[in-house]
C-alpha cells in the first residue's frame, strides 16, 4: 500500500470563515482495500494470475477540534484512530500458501496546526487564501506487531507488521498547508494543498524485507538500509468545482493526487518506503444545514506509478487502491451567528 492512511482530508462544504471565539469539531472517516500491484505505471497483473497478491485495508477516523481566534486566525488539534491489515500467501511460490493476515489499530500520529486568511475577510467574501503551518506528532506505534508466519508459511510468531499497516511512522512533522477558493453565481471553484515534512532519517522499525526472513537467513546485500522502515515525506494535492442540486445539497467533482515521495524534502532518505503516487477523479455531494455539513466522496484512481527506490533505483512494487471511500461530519459551535449556505455569494461593493 502506498499512502498512509492518515493522510489529511481537505476541503470544506459550508462556509470557509469562521467567528470569533467558535468551535469546529469534525469527523472524519477513511477507508480503501489496495491489491492491484504496479511497477513504475504498468499493472502487474501476474499477481493475480498466480494468486500471490497482497490485499491491504485501511480504515481511519480523524477527530479534529478547531478553534478561531478571529475570522482568519484559527487553530486544530487532530486526534486520528487507525485499522488497518495486511495479508499475503505464505509462502508464495512455488505453489501460494494459505493467505496469512496482520492487523494493527490504535492511536495514530496527532497534529496541531494554524491556518491564517491572507485577505480581509469581511471584503472578500467569494474568494480568498488560506495558509497553514502545523506540526505532526508521533503519537502513533510504529513498532506494532501480530502473529504471522514467515516467507515459508513457517514459524508462526509476534512478527512487526508492514510500514503501511503500523498506526505512526515514529517522526516529528511540519505540516504545509494552502487553500483557495472562488465563489460564483452558480458554483465555486476550490484547491487546497497539503504537504508533510518528515525530517527523521529511519525509525528503526524492522522493515518487511527482514521481519518475515525463515530462522537462519540472512538479508540480501541489495536490501541495504531498507531493511529498517523509512520516515518518508507525503502530499495531497485536490482541485476541483462544486454547484448547488438543491438548497441544501451541493454536489462536486476534484482533481486529486497524494502520494510518498522518494526523496524528503529535509533530511535524508535512506530505509524501507514505497515511493509514488495515485491520481483520482473524486466525485462528491454535500449537505450543509445551519451550523452543520455532512459530506460524502469517492475518489477513483485513473493513474498511479510506483517510483524507484531512492539512492539505489530499485524497482519494487507497491499496491494501490481502485477507490477510497470518504465520509465527514462538521458542526460549528458558539457564535452569534449560523453560517452562510454554501457556495452562495455575498454581493460587495467592491465585487470581490
Amino acid at each position: 500500500m502506498l499512502i498512509r492512511q492518515t493522510a489529511p482530508v481537505l476541503g470544506a462544504a459550508g462556509s470557509p470563515y469562521d467567528e470569533p471565539g467558535q468551535w469546529q469539531v469534525s469527523l472524519a472517516m477513511r477507508g480503501l482495500r489496495s491489491d492491484d500491484h504496479y511497477r513504475l505505471d504498468e499493472e502487474q497483473v501476474q499477481r493475480h494470475t498466480l494468486g500471490t497478491f497482497v490485499i491491504n485495508h485501511q480504515y481511519a477516523a480523524d477527530l479534529s477540534i478547531t478553534r478561531a481566534f478571529s475570522e482568519r486566525l484559527s487553530m486544530s488539534v487532530g486526534i486520528p484512530w487507525v485499522v488497518a491489515s495486511w495479508s499475503i500467501p505464505s509462502p508464495t511460490s512455488p505453489v501460494p500458501g494459505p493467505r496469512a493476515q496482520q492487523d494493527a489499530r490504535g492511536l495514530g500520529d496527532m497534529s496541531v496546526s494554524s491556518r491564517y486568511w491572507l485577505f480581509d475577510t469581511k471584503k472578500y467574501q467569494n474568494g480568498n487564501l488560506a495558509i497553514g503551518v502545523g506540526v505532526k506528532a508521533p503519537t502513533g506505534n510504529y513498532r506494532a506487531r501480530d502473529l504471522f508466519p514467515d516467507s515459508a508459511g513457517s514459524n508462526n510468531t509476534l512478527r512487526y507488521v508492514d510500514q503501511s499497516v503500523q498506526p505512526g511512522d515514529g517522526g516529528w512533522g511540519l505540516e504545509l498547508e494552502a487553500q483557495t477558493f472562488r465563489r460564483f453565481a452558480r458554483a465555486q471553484t476550490f484547491a487546497s494543498a497539503s504537504y508533510l515534512a518528515n525530517p527523521r532519517d529511519t525509525n528503526g522499525t524492522p522493515s518487511l524485507l527482514v521481519s518475515r526472513l525463515p530462522p537462519g537467513v540472512a538479508p540480501s546485500a541489495s536490501a541495504g538500509t531498507r531493511v529498517v522502515n523509512s520516515v518518508p515525506d507525503q502530499y495531497l494535492v485536490r482541485i476541483g468545482g462544486a454547484m448547488p442540486i438543491k438548497k441544501i445539497l451541493v454536489a462536486s467533482l476534484a482533481y486529486r493526487i497524494e502520494g510518498q515521495r522518494r526523496y524528503d524534502l529535509f533530511g535524508a532518505s535512506h530505509g524501507f518506503r514505497r515511493p509514488g503516487f495515485e491520481m483520482f477523479a473524486e466525485p462528491g455531494v454535500s449537505i450543509a444545514r445551519g451550523r452543520q455539513v455532512m459530506s460524502f466522496t469517492v475518489p477513483v484512481g485513473f493513474y498511479r506509478n510506483r517510483k524507484p527506490d531512492p539512492y539505489t533505483g530499485l524497482q519494487g512494487d507497491a499496491t494501490f487502491p481502485r477507490f477510497i471511500v470518504l465520509g465527514s461530519y462538521s458542526v460549528r459551535l458558539g457564535g452569534k451567528k449560523a453560517p452562510a449556505a454554501p457556495f452562495t455569494p455575498v454581493p460587495s461593493k467592491d465585487g470581490k
